[in-house]
């Protein structure tokens, strides 16, 4: 079966009808460990999202704290494993594509796991290559997944809770964790000299996953929210990577705006330099999707736009953070991120120009100018730097 977190909608069939039943089946065979008190090798396992990656941050932040000596081994796929150089701390990376079941299972015995956590919260495939590394194994189990045979601590999974709260259930499971606290690394590049901070609000406009289409703000309220802040003397910077860029341009296009009030910055910031920019620019406007979570873990100002999620399951946790939701009446209804809607993108279109426009400008008042590199020293809430 191949990964379905990115695959098709009959993959993702399969992996539900093959997988319930084989993972029934290998829990049933499988040899049971409990949880040993001093693990040496800890591996966690996120194939997918560069969010994702960054919400468990904390996780890793608290294994640490409680178990100094173990090494810390993170399985991730090729689309996030640029985010592993912003953790908070030191892991071993492994990347995979977590397609061939058998082959992960031997990657996870290959680097001979004490322990290994499934963070993926509905895939089967995860499941089962989890079932057969012979360690002892941890895993979300949300009612219906047909997950929980595959772990010897299954951890209970609610779609009520921010994902960070599921989190912190499964990290209490390790040591009592009271609160979770998000973390990037210290040694952050430098963000580019050449950026207007003072005046500069970033944008994200393209969100990752399989219903990027359902998360997607209409480009004509972007250019439409653009021209009224340039209008006001902010100036819009588009973030993204290459891939991006047809997409951004449709909405500078849209807005005609001169180039020094409204600019494309996809495929100029890395990943790190995202993150310096977000430290200095006065705000990050974006969709459901990775940059959130940055903006989450560095306590930046942020206003999030949601539609088919709903801010109080996957919206930033920054004390800065302003979470909108779309009042279309089928708003919310992923919680896992495979599920879908009949309205589609109508679910976005019902989030108007002026609600954003509004929270844009609450934010830009608790968000004064001049904040600065200085200002990462400052962070508090449930976001840190750490080196």
């Amino acid at each position: 079966m191949a990964n379905p977190h990115r695959s098709s909608e009959f993959q993702r069939k399969l992996d539900r009808r093959l997988g319930i039943p084989l993972v029934a089946l290998v829990g049933m065979l499988r040899r049971r460990h409990d949880l040993p008190p001093s693990p040496r090798r800890i591996g966690l396992v996120q194939p997918t999202a560069i969010g994702d990656l960054i919400l468990d941050s904390g996780l890793l932040l608290h294994l640490r704290r409680t178990h100094p000596a173990s090494e810390l081994h993170l399985f991730v796929g090729r689309a996030n494993f640029p985010a592993v150089e912003l953790l908070p701390v030191a892991v071993a990376a492994h990347v995979g594509d977590f397609k061939n079941i058998v082959a992960t299972a031997h990657a996870y015995r290959a680097a001979r796991l004490d322990v290994l956590i499934d963070l993926s919260p509905w895939s089967r495939v995860t499941a089962l290559s989890a079932a057969l590394s012979g360690a002892c194994t941890v895993g979300f189990a949300p009612e219906g997944e047909g997950r929980a045979p595959a772990f010897d601590i299954p951890i209970p999974y609610s779609h009520a809770v921010h994902e960070t709260e599921n989190l912190r259930r499964l990290a209490s499971c390790f040591a009592p964790c009271a609160s979770y606290e998000l973390g990037i690394a210290a040694d952050l590049a430098a963000a580019p000299a050449d950026l207007p901070y003072d005046h500069l609000i970033l944008c994200h406009v393209s969100p990752g996953g399989s219903r990027a289409r359902e998360k997607s703000w209409p480009a004509q309220y972007w250019a439409e929210l653009a021209r009224r802040l340039a209008a006001r003397g902010y100036v819009l910077g588009f973030t993204g990577s290459d891939a991006d860029a047809e997409r951004v341009r449709a909405v500078l296009d849209r807005a005609a705006l001169p180039a020094q009030s409204a600019f494309s910055l996809c495929g100029r910031l890395d990943l790190r330099q995202l993150a310096g920019a977000l430290c200095r620019a006065r705000l990050l406007v974006s969709v459901d999707t990775g940059p959130l979570h940055l903006a989450a873990a560095l306590n930046a100002p942020v206003v999030g736009l949601h539609g088919p999620t709903r801010a109080a399951r996957w919206g930033s946790r920054s004390t800065r953070a302003i979470g909108l939701d779309s009042p279309h009446p089928a708003a919310g209804r992923i919680s896992l991120g495979f599920e879908t809607s009949p309205a589609g993108g109508e679910i976005m279109a019902a989030l108007r120009v002026d609600a954003v426009e509004e929270a844009v400008l609450h934010a830009l008042e608790a968000a004064p100018a001049g904040r600065g590199e200085d200002s990462i020293a400052g962070m508090g809430g449930d976001a840190a730097i750490h080196g």
